[in-house]
């Protein structure tokens, strides 16, 4: 303590050591109330259901996940918070939030939300709808869109599809010649080899490439097609008035062509109709922002998980008229007659919206309408005696029908020829 007292007699020390720590004490009191501020400054997490400590609100949910978010959006709005385990979720079921988090802050929001399982299915999220947002992710998107769906696959990929067709309908072809066909892992293996620079591909992507073309195409598309046909039975007058735009279009000697698609605005409706009532998925794929950001007044986390309720919002009687009836004729009038699959009205948009809307959009839209127009002109399509067509559903990688339809075919061309040449 020697040193303290002889530096404590110096009157200069004591005076200038007085002032140091009077100053330093002024600026603390004048940054706590800024920094108080800015701390409350900081908006609420949003309102939802209270959890139980560990699990949150994971036993509670049940197994249909989109029927249980859509009643907790009854009770806490259009933007709410549920904790699965120690998992942040945040669900948004309003139009106008939906468009600040796919549009207006995209960037922020364009990563996916990928569990372990995910990656497991992906090759380490290296595919299309699980990589993130960055220079990998938008090479992949391009060479996907630019080449693979490009209009000349597209075209020279439907002998494929036209094919497949026919066996589906049971039709033989034999003596056919396969000049022309092509595969999508054709076309891949063809980009992989070029490699002149624009596009530089390993093998782990082009199979991951291919897992999402397979689930995210093959089985939306079985699944929708399903849904379709379900809708088209029970409501009869419906199934009619497709019958007869196929009979002006395509005619009762003739098969479906892919030329034929865009005259068939008929049954173009009544597909988007079906899309409106069962987007196959209900809230998109998850999305978490990189940074935390505030939407609708509340505040969103940095890596907490964010579900777009799109089944709720096609569901809502705010932005829909009946929204629970079968009407294809809303997509044929002025109100939502230009409504398409680009995600550019947050009514609806059962493939996405903004950056991360589904790459596949092209191909599926084409091949689902494609199936449908075939299957609805070649048959006639009835219940079996006594059956009834049940339109509820269940939850899972896609929504499908709680009950499979059973559906009983009857030839309707005229020439028998049709079904086997």
């Amino acid at each position: 303590m020697g040193w303290w007292k002889s530096y404590a007699g110096d009157e200069r020390f004591s005076s200038s050591t007085l002032t140091v720590l009077i100053g330093i004490f002024a600026v603390l009191w004048l940054l706590w109330p800024i920094k108080k501020q800015r701390k409350a400054a900081v908006p609420p997490l949003p309102p939802g259901p209270r959890g139980l400590p560990i699990v949150g609100y994971l036993p509670f949910i049940g197994t249909e996940l989109h029927i249980k978010f859509e009643q907790l959006c009854g009770l806490y709005g259009p933007i709410y918070k549920v904790w699965f385990a120690n998992k942040l979720c945040i669900v948004i079921s309003s139009p106008l939030l939906v468009k600040e988090v796919v549009r207006d802050q995209d960037a922020v929001f364009s990563n996916r939300d990928v569990n372990k399982a995910i990656l497991a299915i992906t090759y380490g999220g290296v595919d299309i709808a699980f990589s993130p947002n960055g220079p990998n992710w938008k090479m992949l998107r391009k060479m996907f869109v630019r080449e693979m769906l490009s209009a000349s696959n597209l075209d020279t990929t439907f002998t494929l599809r036209r094919e497949e067709m026919k066996s589906l309908a049971k039709a033989k072809e034999e003596g056919k010649t396969k000049t022309g066909k092509k595969d999508f892992l054709q076309v891949l293996l063809e980009i992989r080899e070029q490699n002149n620079g624009a596009y530089s591909i390993s093998m782990t992507q082009l199979k991951a490439v291919l897992v999402d073309i397979v689930v995210g195409a093959s089985d939306t598309i079985t699944t929708m097609s399903e849904w379709v046909m379900a809708r088209l039975m029970k409501h009869s007058e419906t199934m009619r008035k497709v019958h007869e735009e196929l009979t002006e279009i395509v005619g009762m000697d003739n098969l479906v062509e892919e030329s034929h698609l865009p005259k068939l605005q008929y049954l173009d409706a009544v597909i988007k109709e079906t899309f409106r009532l069962h987007p196959p998925f209900p809230f998109l794929v998850p999305r978490t922002p990189s940074e935390s950001r505030i939407i609708g007044g509340y505040h969103v986390p940095k890596g907490s998980s964010i579900f777009v309720n799109v089944w709720a919002i096609q569901r809502n009687s705010m932005y829909w008229d009946n929204p629970l009836e079968f009407i294809p004729e809303r997509f044929l009038n002025d109100g939502y007659g230009r409504v398409d699959y680009s995600g550019n009205n947050f009514k609806y948009f059962p493939f996405g919206s903004g950056r991360r809307i589904c790459a596949g959009l092209t191909l599926g839209e084409r091949t689902l309408k494609y199936i449908l127009a075939s299957f609805l002109h070649s048959f006639e399509w009835k219940l079996p005696q006594g059956s009834e067509i049940d339109v509820s559903d269940t939850y899972g990688v896609v929504t499908k029908k709680k009950n499979p339809t059973v559906a009983i075919p009857t030839p309707r061309l005229s020439k028998s020829e049709l079904y086997t040449e």
